[in-house]
């Protein structure tokens, strides 16, 4: 009973579909990592480029009349 639920489990591991699988999963667990690197290791924050870009000028704030307003 053992041999034959260890050998179901090597096929199922071994087979290419599993490798994609886990790959994929890989490859998206490092992508997120880096992403939340950059976000913790950066002097300002990504997202405020536009709402800083927004308030250098008038005519800025006249292209991005709605980004930042304050309710």
């Amino acid at each position: 009973m053992i041999g034959k639920i260890l050998n179901v489990l090597l096929k199922v591991l071994s087979h290419p579909v599993t490798h994609v699988n886990l790959l994929t999963i890989g490859v998206l667990i490092m992508i997120q990592m880096i992403h939340t690197h950059a976000h913790h290791t950066m002097d300002i924050d990504v997202h405020a480029y536009v709402k800083a870009w927004c308030s250098e000028s008038e005519e800025n704030r006249k292209k991005c009349s709605y980004y930042g307003q304050e309710d």
